[in-house]
């Protein structure tokens, strides 16, 4: 998966590069951009269109990033509070369990709170 990832970047950038090179008259040519409010009028400078193209792109990724901040928050917020009851509920089942044994008459086997009896909590926390 790591090479697929690699050779789908390498094809990428080499499309990039091929685009960029392909259109170098396009990219270098200059434009200005006009702003037209009725009541104010404002003209940028001749600027490249290769410097418009990041500028644009640039201010569409820290929209975007604005954008899902508050959605990350929340999310930060919620896996929290699911967490905190996990925890609670795996406390609240070993009490249980060792309650179940003493109620049987059987000694409650030995539990090491630190240790975690899901399997896949285990596995993700080995991918971390």
């Amino acid at each position: 998966m790591k090479n697929a990832k690699i050779a789908f970047w390498l094809i990428l950038i080499g499309f990039l590069g091929l685009l960029g090179y392909q259109n170098y008259d396009f990219f270098m040519s200059q434009h200005g951009l006009r702003i037209n409010l009725l009541f104010v009028q404002y003209d940028t400078p001749q600027v490249q269109n290769a410097i418009l193209f990041l500028i644009f792109f640039f201010a569409g990724l820290l929209i975007s990033y604005f954008i899902t901040l508050f959605e990350r928050f929340k999310s930060k917020k919620i896996i929290k509070t699911l967490n905190t009851a996990l925890d609670m509920n795996q406390k609240q089942l070993e009490e249980l369990k060792n309650e179940v044994h003493l109620l049987k008459g059987e000694t409650p086997p030995i539990t090491n709170p630190d240790v975690t009896t899901n399997p896949d909590e285990a596995k993700d926390s080995d991918v971390s």
